[in-house]
Parts: structure tokens; sequence; C-alpha cells
């Protein structure tokens, strides 16, 4: 699934959208609902002298008005309120004192005892104006003009946050719900359910985490499986020649042969099982000990030549007595090479078994080293090369390195099937690869270790 977006982005998104819908819905409410009528109007006037114009007149009723420095000293009090401005005037409308400068007079008619005026504005409901005129005393008149947004605005603001917080949940709740079903997913799987999938819902890192769920537990139910195939397997393998072992010393307890020749025809094919017996359970050994941590490989220097070619003149008639042509081509440069060389034999060992019993008779087993430079460096290579006796498929081929895996679905005793993986392991550990192809009619096996 291709990731279209992130979820990180999707978030912020969600967000913003939650803040626009809350503050868009906030001011329409409160700019043709919240803040109209007489009632609102009577509790704005009613707030302001409370606040501040009531206080100010009684303080003002308490000095002595003829005398400007008592005037100001009460007005400096209130020069710097934000919204107001007051004006004390006699009843021309003639400006006495003010809190604001370069005023000298306002209108007389709108200078008498109980004026009030209210007024709002057209584009904001919120934005209000209020102006009143008080008679104090000795002719004197408190003139005030009060221009703010109405306070009630902090309140607007408090409910549009929390307003987005909740757009905002359920905005994002069909994420939450799908981490949940992850989450559960998970738990199943841990719990040994792994049928346990989630469906892919989004193109993001939920359905990218969503995937990589679903591929754990595919990982996991084939790992299952192959653990079961694996103790089968063992099973299989180890009692058919055990049962043949215990059958013949049976037969030789009863002495149940005629002759000595025959005994010895029954030992013969005990020994021979019980060295298959030993070879696999040397390999299911070696296999488990690879998989382990704690392994420790002795590097040393070494010219993969001189092992390809000892294994050749120790292997030569053995694959002559098995219709085999064995053939060795080693490269002219050097294959100086860092590695285990017990490890490393046990790579060529494997190699040449596993085509002296699968290939086909009366053909050519070819061993060639050879030199070759990828990107992540020089490396020494080698290649064990046959005719399989029995064809196999392209697909057969890329299951030749899974433990136990046999071409041959009988699963005769040909083997532990676990050569081919202790290959793979021990070149991993060498931090090398290997690789299995068909050219035509030939299997080929080629290693590839790093070069000094």
């Amino acid at each position: 699934m291709k990731r279209k977006i992130s979820f990180r982005f999707e978030l912020i998104l969600f967000m913003l959208i939650s803040l626009f819908i809350s503050f868009a819905l906030a001011f329409l409410i409160r700019n043709n609902i919240g803040y109209v009528g007489k009632t609102n109007e009577e509790k704005r006037i009613h707030k302001i002298y409370e606040e501040c114009i009531g206080k100010l007149e009684e303080d003002l009723m308490y000095v002595t008005l003829e005398n400007r420095a008592d005037r100001e000293k009460i007005l400096s009090q209130y020069r710097y309120l934000v919204g107001y401005e007051f004006y004390l005037v006699d009843a021309q409308g003639n400006v006495v004192d003010a809190t604001i400068d370069n005023v000298q007079k306002i209108d007389n008619a709108d200078i008498y005892d109980g004026m009030k005026h209210y007024s709002v504005s057209r584009q904001d409901k919120n934005v209000f104006q209020i102006q009143g005129c008080d008679y104090l005393k000795d002719g004197i008149y408190l003139f005030y003009n009060y221009l703010k947004y109405d306070e009630n605005d902090t309140g607007m603001v408090f409910g549009a946050l929390a307003g987005s917080i909740l757009i905002f949940f359920l905005l994002i709740w069909g994420r939450i719900s799908y981490i949940s079903k992850i989450r559960a997913a998970v738990s199943g799987i841990t719990a040994g359910e792994q049928g346990c999938r989630v469906s892919c819902r989004y193109s993001n890192e939920l359905g990218a985490l969503a995937e990589d769920v679903n591929k754990m537990a595919e990982t996991l139910e084939e790992e299952e499986q192959k653990k079961n195939e694996f103790l089968t397997n063992i099973s299989h393998d180890i009692r058919t020649p055990l049962t043949t072992i215990l059958g013949y010393l049976e037969m030789i307890k009863e002495e149940k042969y005629d002759s000595k020749e025959e005994m010895q025809e029954y030992l013969n094919i005990m020994q021979r099982k019980g060295n298959f017996l030993a070879s696999m359970l040397e390999d299911f050994f070696q296999y488990s000990k690879l998989q382990s941590e704690d392994i420790k490989i002795e590097y040393i220097d070494f010219e993969l030549n001189e092992l390809l070619r000892q294994f050749y003149e120790d292997e030569l008639e053995e694959f002559a007595e098995n219709s085999l042509e064995l053939k060795i081509e080693l490269c002219e440069e050097s294959t100086l090479c860092s590695g285990d060389t017990d490890l490393l034999a046990r790579v060529v060992n494997n190699l040449l078994m596993n085509a002296l019993k699968y290939a086909k008779e009366n053909t050519q087993v070819t061993i060639k080293s050879f030199i070759e430079e990828k990107d992540q460096g020089r490396y020494v290579c080698f290649w064990v090369r046959n005719i399989p006796g029995k064809q196999i498929s392209e697909e057969q081929v890329k299951l030749l390195f899974e433990r136990l895996y046999k071409c041959d679905a009988a699963r005769s005793e040909g083997g532990s099937g676990l050569g081919l993986s202790i290959v793979q392991s021990i070149v991993k550990l060498h931090h090398g690869f290997v690789e299995a192809y068909l050219d035509g009619k030939e299997l080929v096996i080629a290693v590839f270790l790093r070069g000094k």
C-alpha cells in the first residue's frame, strides 16, 4: 500500500479543521444570537456602572469640584482604563476637566442628568458603545463614553477551544478505534492466535502498521508450521533407521539368520543406519549451534583454491565410485580470504555431498573458483555445478535453503535436509551470501565470500 499522507500531518490537519469549525460557530452564535436585545443592553450598562462609573461618581462627590487639583487627583486614577473616557462638563457642555486631552466641548444636547445612549456595531454585535451623563454637584456633570468588545469574548474563546477539542476527537475517533483494533490483534497474536489479521483502512502509518502486523502474523504462522513440520520430520527421520536397527538387533538376538554371512549383513545394515543417525544428529547439532548468538568464529587468512583442491583430491575416488566425474577449475588470481576454515570446509563438504547424492549418474560435477567485483567490494567465490537426477523447477530451487527441505516429497534417507541450511548460515556468519539457480539443466550453487 502506497502511503499518501502521514498520520502526523492528518492530526495537524484535523486540529486546524476543528479550530476553524469551532471558532466559526462561536462567532456566528455571538454575532447573530448571543448579544442582542434589551436585556443584554441593561446588563452591559449595569456592568460598567458597577465596574467603574459608580465608584468615580462617589469619589467626585467627596471633593470640591471647583478645585482643579482635587479634580485631577481623582481623574488621574481613571485616566488609563481601557475603553473609558471621562469628562467633567458644565450645563453648556464646556469641558472643565477630562481624562482625554484636546476635547474642549461636548454637545449640550447630551448634557442632562440620567442621559443614557447605547449602540451596537453593525459589523460586529459584540462591539458596543455606551454614552451617559449624570449630574454631580455645583453645576458640574460627569459625561462618559465607553467603547469596547464585550468581555464575554473570553468565554467565547474558551468555549470555542473546548468545542475544537470535541470536534478533533470526533474526527480522529475512527483512527483511535483502529489503533485499538491493531492492539487487540497484536494481543491475540501474542496469545498464540496467529490467525488474527487487521484490515488496512488508511494510507498512512496506521495502514503501514496494520500491514506489518499482518506480515508478522503470517511469518509467525509460517514459523509455527515449519516448527511442526520440523518436529514431524525429525521424528520420521530418526524413527525409520532406529526401527530398522532395533528390528535387526531382535533378529540377531533370536538368532533368526541362516549363516554368519547373513548375520554380518545385518550388522552392516545396522552400522549404515547408525552412521546415518549420527550424521543426521550432527547436522541438527551444527544447525542449532549456528543459530545461537554466542557462536565464535576463528578468523584466519587462507587461499580458497587450496581448500577446494584438497576436497577435490579427497573426494575424486568416491565420486567415481558413484558414476560421477568430478572436475575442478581454479581461478588464476589470488583467492585469499578470511574465515573459519573448519566451518568453511563444512560448506564445501555439504555442497559436494549434496551433489554426490542428487546428481544424475554418468554426468559431471564441477567445482570452480572465481573473483567477482560487486558494489560492496571484492568477493572470492566458488560454485558447485551438477545435473540433478530428477528435474527440479525454479520454485523448488528457491526452497533449497529452507531447513529440512528435500525435493523428494517421499523424504527418503538422503540426508537430514539441513545441509544447505547449514551452508547458508555459515556463509552469512562470514558476511557473504549464497545463490542457487538453474543454468539450463544444471543446478548451480554459488558461494560469495569477502576477499582480502
